[in-house]
């Protein structure tokens, strides 16, 4: 009886690794695919965070050179006292509206590029996590394969060896 026992114990060990190597691998496949999706997102972000520099860079160019053309009209006193007398100042006051503007468009793009960066970095360190983890399952996988083929030999061979004990069990039970 004890044999009887081991041997189906060996057996069921044997279909726990190929439940369990069948489970991994559909695992897999679909890690795999999500890593896949994720290396596509992060070259996308990658991409939209580079246009954002640029984008940034070439605002913060404008607004340079518009602060450069400001300080240099507004050190003309001429123009100042003909802005003045003709529009009542506004057109200075407007100058000075657009660069506070310009400049609070700069820091949003600023906190903007940063918390791309972050995002980024974030996704990067999830991409590793996930290949990590990935490389883990197919470890995994390789022992449950490994455990497979040994306890299906296994059985195999005890079933074999074992076949006169087994079969004069089986024969009692029948009388």
């Amino acid at each position: 009886m004890a044999k009887l026992l081991t041997l189906l114990l060996v057996i069921l060990l044997a279909i726990a690794f190929v439940a369990g190597y069948l489970l991994l691998s559909d695992k897999i496949v679909a890690g795999e695919r999500k890593i896949s999706e994720g290396q596509n997102q992060l070259e996308k972000g990658k991409l939209a965070l580079d246009a954002g520099k640029a984008n940034l860079e070439a605002g913060k160019q404008e607004l340079s050179e518009g602060k450069k053309e400001y300080a240099q009209a507004y050190a003309n006193k001429l123009l100042v006292l003909m802005d003045k007398v003709l529009n009542g100042g506004k057109g200075f006051e407007k100058g000075r509206d657009q660069i506070a503007e310009g400049d609070k468009q700069v820091a949003k793009g600023e906190k903007k590029l940063n918390a791309g960066e972050e995002r980024l970095d974030a996704g990067k360190l999830a991409m590793q996590q996930g290949e990590d983890l990935l490389r883990l399952a197919k470890d995994a996988r390789a022992v449950c394969e490994l455990g497979a083929i040994f306890f299906g030999i296994l059985s195999i061979v005890l079933g074999f060896l074992w076949r006169r004990p087994l079969a004069r069990l089986f024969m009692k039970s029948d009388t």
